[in-house]
This record gives C-alpha cells, sequence and structure tokens, in this order.
C-alpha cells in the first residue's frame, strides 16, 4: 500500500474517531448552558419581588401577594359545607373538614392528647419543654407556636382582620371580637358561685370575686 493510501485512511480514521468528542464536547457545553439557566430560573423564582403595600411583606410570586391581600381585606372566599366556617385558603379549608370527621390520628406520647393533622401534635409537644423556638423580629419576644408569633404580630401593625358582622367593629386578635359580640347579646354565661351574680365577661366576674368575696 502506497505511502498516499496510508495518509488517507490515517486522516479518515483520526476523522472518525475525534468526531464523536467534538459533538460530545458540544452537548456537555449545552447541558452545562442548559443547567446555569434552569439554577438562573430557580434563583430568580426565589426573589421575592411583589411587596404588599401595606405591610412591605413580600412574595416570590404575584398569586401569593394576591392570596396575603387577604389579611388585609378580610376576604374568606372558602366556605365548610357542613358548618359554613368561612377560611382565605382552600389549604386551610381542608385542614378545618378533618374536625367533621372525628379522626384524631395523631396522639401525643407524653400526655396522650390526639389531634386531626401531625403539625398540630408538633406544635403540641413543645408544652412538654420550656423551649420558645419562634422570635418576633421586630421586638425578640418568644413564642412556642408560629400562630401565636402571627397572632403578636399585629401589635407592631395596624392590620385587623376580625370584624364584627353587627357593627363592623376591627380587632387584631379573634378572642377580642368574641369577648366583644357578647356586647351585641343578653347572654350571662359567667356565674358567681357564691352570691349566683351572672356577668358577660370572665374578667368581670373576676373583679365581682375579687371587690365582693375576697378571701
Amino acid at each position: 500500500m502506497g505511502r498516499g493510501w496510508v495518509y488517507l485512511l490515517f486522516c479518515v480514521t483520526l476523522f472518525y474517531f475525534a468526531e464523536p468528542r467534538q459533538t460530545e464536547a458540544a452537548v456537555n457545553g449545552s447541558s452545562s448552558s442548559s443547567s446555569s439557566e434552569q439554577q438562573l430560573y430557580r434563583r430568580q423564582r426565589k426573589t421575592k419581588s411583589h411587596r404588599c403595600q401595606q405591610c412591605n411583606k413580600s412574595f416570590e410570586c404575584l398569586s401569593k401577594l394576591q392570596r396575603h391581600h387577604r389579611v388585609h381585606t378580610g376576604d374568606r372566599p372558602f366556605k365548610c359545607t357542613v358548618c359554613s366556617k368561612l377560611f382565605t385558603e382552600t389549604s386551610d379549608l381542608k385542614r378545618h373538614q378533618l374536625v367533621h370527621t372525628g379522626i384524631r390520628a395523631h396522639k401525643c406520647t407524653v400526655c396522650f392528647k390526639s389531634f386531626t393533622q401531625l403539625g398540630n401534635l408538633k406544635a403540641h409537644h413543645l408544652v412538654h419543654t420550656d423551649l420558645r423556638p419562634i422570635k418576633c423580629s421586630t421586638c425578640s419576644k418568644t413564642f412556642k407556636s408560629k400562630i401565636n408569633l402571627k397572632t403578636h404580630q399585629r401589635i407592631h401593625t395596624d392590620v385587623r382582620p376580625y370584624k364584627c358582622t353587627i357593627c363592623s367593629k376591627t380587632f387584631k386578635i379573634k378572642i377580642d371580637l368574641k369577648a366583644h359580640q357578647l356586647v351585641h347579646t343578653d347572654s350571662r354565661s359567667f356565674q358567681c358561685t357564691i352570691c349566683q351574680q351572672t356577668f358577660k365577661w370572665k374578667r368581670s366576674l373576676k373583679r365581682h370575686l375579687q371587690a365582693m368575696h375576697p378571701q
């Protein structure tokens, strides 16, 4: 075989084996570029660019901001078909509906109290400890649960999500609304066990006992 044929065979062989490596490099480069784009997209999604104009809380996407607005408007569009209780989120409604099933599958191993949801059981466990892991970012006060922190944080804002359906007075805490609603009724469910006098509020009964029946 002449030198020309040997050289030609060498070139063909070199081209045949070099091409896959070049293609592979191009594929790897494309894959790396795609991965970088995905990471950039995830970082962009994590950027909380949607800010509430009322409380300055920020969210990753517009839909979350729109759901958050219900905190300020009091809008509760999701209704329980059993008891007609209203909720701002479908997830809250679904959790609530477990109440009507009677199923409380999550039990505390310390006091044997049972719960419909695992999250409630985990939050309850802190009752048996001295831990208060949830801290207010404004005043550094600590709490055992997020719900207690959320209620507390309204002290630092003008948010009053609980509204009386009769006189439209608003409250920061649900228990304050319930206590207020007694103003519009004749209910006097707190009774003195000594003189049988009745009161609308527990605090009124306590003051009565201190003033009229001190021990």
